[in-house]
């Protein structure tokens, strides 16, 4: 029988209720996987869902979001809840954001970095923050936290705050960790050395990213540049290593000549054999692994010169050596590969390219009392379960009271970013199927293209032209822009909504505006989407692909691998317009192949869409719609 919903801190809306209830009851026996969207409220939901099974069989909740950032946002939900009862948690961080001593050091240091510089401190007896800890009792376990009280608290009084936040765990309800701390085996164990995982329920946020969370987690990549520095420390320290040296050259070589195929065949990645690293070198497998340990032990030794020095324990020899050691291993499995990649027309890196989601996180979900796992975008449950190695659960489903009213959703038939290059005379035409949108909609609007070439093929051939033509203020997302800058264009876009001069936001699907990001209200009301976001076809895709054929079928192979990526990635961007059931967006779905995939997009653009031949009908179909409340179908 469900327990009484006392700890979920306000009313119930839309279909919650049910949400919770849902949740309670079939969490006792399975996994959960739940699709809800962003701003349906499923953080507070399944947090008193859980909370009081949780306190009744003593168990913990861990909940797993994707970057450290996010991990405030359940402790902040559960203050709420602690207004009324007696609940705990803390939002944990790494060593980089918690290491006190690191300020020490006038040099940025990665996480690896800090963890060494961390580790060798304490062995030496240096680091008083750390030794500090024996004096002071843990006193914070009463009260939820977030890591900058945590953080702010230890600097006042002087002690390590990574290892006083260990000591809490072991006294909380909830733990808020990012995906590292659950599917990088080596960082996972932090959290394992404290606490019973096995007794403990995981609730998986944003899991639409778990299909490639796993690769980008446990990737590896080192460059050209990374040997020709490796090859610099050998000589201003090690400068007795001359044949060491020699080795390292021996793979610059290689790399060279990978870097000049890849530039002769004009493509940006190419796959890479371990064993032919092995033979450019002239070494068997067993001399490789040998010179690497010497190349690794080399580069310890310098972190180590350089912690004594007061310097950042960075070292490409380490670099090197730990890939290659990685590479060693990982290369004789199944499903892992080594892609090299042009980084500039100067320098390649070199990647372990591991596609083993499936089986490995099916060993992962096996480590935890019961798994809840939720987003917006899963796709259908059935190919997310097995793209995540999820191998029994129940599904449930919950939305907003979405109705006709809210959306429409057209899918453009003459329009389409088929094929390598999108043709001029096809980019004329977005251009004016954009502009019949402007001309139906003066609100707040975001082009989102499906690669930051198709944004550019616009922008080249008079898409900032038409927009000023239009009166309309233009807010564009840069390939690797700053946080900052990220986050000032998001709030100048959004107050553009009360302006006259309205705002129009011209960003990429998958990028940093597509996910993430709210507009609620008329801050964002048309969203015009210019092709599928299909992954450029590379050697990777291919390889991946491949390998995704093998596993499960071609057919479906290519469906899990290929097409549902790019559909949540679309469906993600779509939803940045819809954030409760009062708010109200026109979709445009600017790619005749969207008619194919309609069964996969969300229901809010299943449930009121058609398809137009004539794109210059947008403007009436935006028009009616949105102003005179004409729906469709």
């Amino acid at each position: 029988m469900s327990i009484k919903a006392e700890y979920f801190p306000y009313k119930f809306k839309y279909d919650q209720e049910r949400f919770f209830h849902f949740l309670q009851k079939e969490v006792i026996e399975k996994n959960v996987v739940i699709s809800a969207p962003t701003g349906y409220g499923k953080t507070p939901l399944i947090l008193a869902a859980l909370l009081p099974i949780a306190k009744k069989e003593k168990r913990k909740i861990i909940w797993a979001v994707r970057t450290g950032t996010e991990t405030d946002r359940p402790i902040e939900e559960l203050k709420i809840i602690s207004k009324n009862y007696f609940v705990t948690g803390i939002s944990f961080r790494g060593k980089k954001d918690m290491c006190l001593l690191q300020r020490t050091i006038n040099e940025e240091m990665d996480y690896e970095d800090v963890t060494y510089f961390c580790k060798t401190k304490i062995k030496n007896g240096e680091c008083k923050f750390y030794t500090n800890l024996n004096s002071v009792i843990p006193i914070h376990a009463r009260v939820p936290l977030t890591y900058s009280e945590v953080l702010s608290w230890c600097e006042k009084n002087e002690i390590c705050p990574y290892y006083y936040q260990l000591e809490l765990i072991k006294d909380v309800d909830v733990i808020a960790v990012n995906y590292n701390y659950v599917l990088n085996e080596p960082i996972s164990w932090v959290i394992k050395s404290k606490i019973r995982t096995e007794n403990a329920f995981l609730v998986v946020d944003e899991a639409h990213n778990l299909q490639n969370a796993y690769s980008n987690i446990n990737t590896s990549k080192i460059t050209i540049n990374t040997i020709n520095n490796a090859i610099k420390e050998i000589e201003e320290n090690f400068g007795e290593r001359i044949e060491c040296s020699k080795f390292l050259t021996s793979i610059k070589l290689y790399f060279e000549e990978i870097l000049e195929e890849i530039k002769k065949e004009n493509v940006e990645d190419k796959v890479v054999r371990i064993d032919e690293i092995l033979n450019k070198c002239g070494r068997s497998y067993e001399e490789f692994e040998e010179e690497i340990e010497e190349v690794e032990a080399l580069g310890n030794k310098l972190r180590e010169k350089k912690v004594r020095e007061g310097k950042a324990p960075r070292s490409s020899l380490h670099a090197l050596g730990n890939f290659f050691t990685k590479a060693l291993e990982l290369t004789l499995e199944e499903g892992v590969e080594l892609i090299a990649n042009l980084e500039n027309k100067d320098n390649l890196s070199l990647e372990i390219f591991d596609m083993r989601s499936g089986e490995l996180l099916s060993e992962v979900w096996d480590k935890y009392y019961r798994t809840i796992f939720c987003s917006g975008t899963l796709g259908p449950p059935k190919a997310f379960a097995e793209t995540i190695g999820l191998k029994s659960f129940v599904y449930g489903e919950f939305n907003f009271k979405l109705r006709k009213e809210n959306c429409i959703s057209l899918v453009t038939l003459e329009l389409s970013s088929e094929g390598e290059e999108l043709p001029k005379d096809m980019t004329k035409k977005y251009i004016e199927a954009i502009e019949s949108l402007i001309l139906g909609l003066n609100e707040n609007i975001a082009i989102f293209s499906a690669s930051y070439r198709i944004q550019q093929d616009l922008i080249n051939n008079g898409l900032l032209q038409m927009l000023e033509r239009n009166n309309r203020s233009v807010f564009i997302e840069e390939k690797g822009m700053s946080g900052d800058k990220s986050r000032a264009i998001i709030e100048s876009f959004k107050k553009s909504s009360e302006e006259k001069r309205k705002g129009v936001l011209i960003a990429t699907a998958g990028g940093r505006f597509s996910e993430g990001a709210d507009f609620p209200g008329k801050q964002l009301v048309g969203v015009f989407l210019v092709g599928i976001p299909f992954d450029k076809i590379s050697a990777r895709t291919k390889l991946y692909v491949e390998f995704y054929k093998k596993k499960y079928g071609t057919e479906k192979g290519e469906l899990y691998s290929y097409i549902i990526p790019a559909i949540r990635r679309a469906s993600q961007t779509l939803g940045r317009a819809l954030r409760s059931s009062e708010d109200r967006a026109v979709f445009v779905l600017g790619d005749r192949r969207y008619r194919n995939f309609i069964s996969l997009l969300p229901r809010f653009v299943r449930m009121n869409y058609k398809k137009i031949r004539n794109y210059k009908n947008i403007r009436k179909y935006a028009k009616d719609f949105f102003y005179e409340k004409k729906y469709t179908n």
